[in-house]
């Protein structure tokens, strides 16, 4: 009897040991299933580097392992350590990329996976070897995510979200946010945590998730990224907002002579440069200065840089719209002197195959500025993707291209397709159930000086 009560004994102590056991492995993988609070969103993509931005749940280090598709060889990313200090958020190089090539890449937290299945392509290096590729790409402007316990009464702000869905069934490769992609509240703005709370909840809604994986995002701010009441260079908040901005949208690349979050990248044969509307902004001079939007410091590198561009389309991202001549602090007209400055240097140094996109508007439209000693500019203001849009109605916009006016959430959608001798820009305004509300073709030959007025 007692050598069966001892068997009996050892069989329990096996049992506990075992049940422990299990509870201790389902304790650690329980919050490995659970350890992305949001991506993994493909940041700029290139032709030998791509850069994908994640957010964990908790401080840990997080890594990229990846293979090129049909092999079995794996590269493992460096890790970056994610901490409270900036949500959780990573921003992670994959440097063993190369051209023209697809990818399968997983993703490490301390060393183990947690999620998989995940693939980017790299842009065919079609450098002197073909003509430039046909690519298509999409434009949204102001994003709200609700959040319960933090909307006014008997209002909802934001909604629509299968936008996103919509987007990613046109198949482009990349899209651009035209600022006002986080909508900071009073709530939010007075506190750093605040701030990073508002990005993190506007990024992580499940309609989002599949196109943040899918293609590259790149994004430039407007006034509801910023603060309140058309803040700028003067705001007491203007770093914790910056920091926040740049965690959740990485840049393609710093530009180091200037402040803030301005940018630029190229695909094919365009060149895409973003504007920093915020941090060189400042409305309230006093008598002996002007107000500003832009700065002089930045103008005169979009200046430089424009000049030096070889592309067949150079896009300027603005998060206010550029061309539109009403008198708001939407607009960069509102600093009359330097919205001059900046359309007569464009003009003085025939600088061809311009063409804007503009956001921080909750409307659409399309502006042309005619110009009798140069070709004609264009400016399409993008819609609100997921806030309450509203109409144009009120404002003066004497150079709106009839018929563009919208006002119902929206993306844009670009094509840009032809041979090297004919390239063109197809414009779609397209509204949440996929229908088209105008369209525009603009011509490469379009953008360019006479041939009688570049002597």
């Amino acid at each position: 009897m007692h050598c069966l009560f001892s068997i009996i004994q050892r069989c329990k102590s096996v049992k506990r040991t075992v049940v422990s056991l299990l509870l201790a492995l389902t304790g650690f993988l329980l919050p490995a299933h659970a350890a992305l609070q949001s991506g993994p969103m493909l940041s700029h993509v290139d032709m030998r580097e791509a850069i994908i931005w994640l957010q964990a749940d908790r401080p840990s280090t997080l890594a990229i392992r990846y293979n090129e598709t049909g092999t079995e060889k794996k590269f493992l990313s460096e890790g970056v350590q994610v901490s409270h200090e900036h949500a959780f958020t990573a921003t992670i190089r994959l440097d063993r990329v190369e051209p023209g090539r697809s990818y399968n890449y997983e993703i490490l937290q301390d060393g183990a996976p947690i999620d998989s299945g995940y693939k980017l392509k790299t842009p065919d290096n079609y450098y002197f070897r073909a003509p430039p590729p046909d690519f298509s790409f999409a434009v949204g402007g102001a994003h709200y995510v609700t959040e319960e316990g933090f909307e006014p009464p008997y209002q909802i702000l934001g909604g629509g979200y299968n936008i996103f869905e919509v987007i990613r069934n046109a198949s482009p490769e990349f899209m651009l946010w035209a600022g006002n992609t986080a909508h900071i509240r009073r709530s939010d703005f007075t506190s750093r945590s605040g701030i990073f709370k508002r990005f993190s909840h506007a990024r992580n809604i499940p309609e989002l998730k599949q196109l943040l994986s899918d293609i590259p995002h790149y994004a430039v701010w407007s006034k509801a990224d910023y603060g309140f009441h058309n803040d700028g260079k003067y705001s007491s908040y203007r770093r914790d907002v910056e920091t926040a901005f740049k965690a959740f949208w990485p840049r393609p690349v710093t530009v180091p002579t200037l402040e803030g979050i301005a940018s630029r990248f190229r695909y094919a044969d365009v060149d895409f440069f973003l504007l920093d509307v915020r941090s060189y902004r400042d409305e309230l001079p006093n008598t002996r200065k002007l107000p500003e939007v832009l700065g002089k410091a930045q103008i005169e590198w979009l200046r430089q840089e424009l000049i030096r561009s070889d592309a067949t389309f150079k896009i300027i991202l603005s998060g206010s719209p550029v061309l539109n001549p009403a008198n708001s602090p939407e607009n960069l007209s509102h600093a009359d002197s330097e919205h001059n400055a900046l359309l007569e240097a464009l003009r003085r140094e025939r600088i061809s195959g311009l063409f804007f996109i503009s956001g921080g508007k909750y409307s659409g439209e399309l502006t042309k500025l005619v110009h009798a000693s140069n070709y004609n500019l264009y400016d399409i203001t993008v819609g609100p993707l997921t806030a309450n849009p509203n109409t144009n109605h009120n404002e003066l916009n004497y150079f709106r291209v009839p018929s563009t006016s919208t006002a119902e959430r929206q993306f844009a959608l670009f094509q840009v397709s032809g041979t090297e001798e004919n390239r063109q820009l197809k414009i779609q305004t397209i509204n949440i159930l996929g229908d088209v509300l105008w369209s525009r073709t603009i011509r490469a030959a379009e953008l360019q000086l006479a041939e009688s007025l570049s002597k």
